[in-house]
């Protein structure tokens, strides 16, 4: 079976969006995918491969640039992001062989390195197929809020979904506040992180995500099947507890059955979840591979936030 390999261009948004859809079941808009790749704001944008079989997209691995920072030092990485094919062509080397393309091309660009979150589902392929290196995994932290979840369940049907939209809306707009957010691993040089700026935040708009405050300390906040935390910026430990337990104020009267968290082991949120009563679990691999970089990668740390899709 013979595949036709070409780099990903905005020419190839419409048959992506399409592919992403059978592949996934879902049903992301065009303007979603157009938005999530148009990284320009970066200088680079449509960064990945993918194969065509008889003029059908069947295969496409693809990857968005991200700022990294280390001791007030910056450097170009690549967050790997999205790897589809469909099932019918499964098995037949093209995640490998994409992949693989990518990096190649990505290290002659002089792209630092490449970091991302693989599930468990993938995390195999990009640690024994790849040779992506991993220190540790996220860590999860559920607070569970109500047993009758009127969010997830509302969810199902557009018309309901907009109904509980806004009621959701109404509910955080007193806490709402638009300003720049430097987020909980700011304070520590000596990580590896991402830039967190403006630009950065423009751009992770398109997931509807939002910055509220409560007793003087910043939530960045998502709701979509649960009330997920990106990051937080905390002015005491203290005010942190208060706030928290008028999150779960709102969330209940909004009927949402999980608040969760997610981060590095060792980061600010992690020590602070671990002295409230909540549900740990283990989450994503944090794996990297290294082109050019001079940072020291086992230090990387992030946030739910930095998931592409928050």
């Amino acid at each position: 079976m013979r595949f036709e390999i070409v780099p990903f261009t905005k020419d190839h948004l419409k048959n992506l969006t399409q592919l992403h859809n059978e592949v996934f079941g879902s049903n992301v808009t065009l303007n979603y995918i157009k938005s999530k790749y148009d990284t320009s704001f970066l200088g680079q944008s449509y960064l990945g491969f993918m194969a065509y079989h008889n003029h059908k997209l069947v295969a496409f691995y693809g990857v968005i640039p991200v700022l990294m920072c280390y001791q007030r030092h910056k450097e170009l990485a690549v967050q790997s992001v999205d790897s589809m094919t469909l099932l019918e062509y499964s098995g037949k080397g093209l995640f490998t062989k994409l992949s693989t393309l990518t990096f190649k091309t990505l290290k002659k660009q002089g792209i630092a390195f490449v970091w991302g979150l693989p599930n468990q589902n993938s995390e195999y392929a990009f640690i024994k197929k790849l040779g992506w290196n991993y220190k540790e995994r996220m860590e999860g932290f559920k607070i569970p809020i109500s047993k009758f979840p009127i969010e997830r369940i509302t969810s199902k049907i557009e018309f309901t979904q907009n109904w509980y939209t806004k009621k959701a809306n109404k509910t955080f707009e007193p806490y709402r506040v638009n300003h720049y957010f430097a987020g909980s691993l700011n304070e520590d040089i000596n990580i590896v992180s991402v830039e967190r700026n403006p630009a950065y935040y423009k751009y992770k708009s398109i997931s509807n995500s939002f910055v509220i405050q409560l007793e003087g300390c910043l939530f960045w906040i998502k709701i979509k099947s649960g009330l997920h935390i990106g990051d937080i910026e905390v002015s005491s430990a203290t005010n942190f507890f208060k706030a928290l337990d008028i999150l779960k104020e709102l969330s209940q009267k909004l009927h949402i059955d999980n608040i969760i968290f997610q981060a590095s082991p060792d980061t600010l949120i992690s020590k602070l979840m671990k002295k409230t009563t909540c549900n740990l679990f283990q989450s994503w691999v944090i794996g990297f591979q290294n082109f050019n970089s001079k940072f020291p990668l086992e230090k990387l740390k992030l946030t739910y936030g930095d998931l592409d899709t928050f």
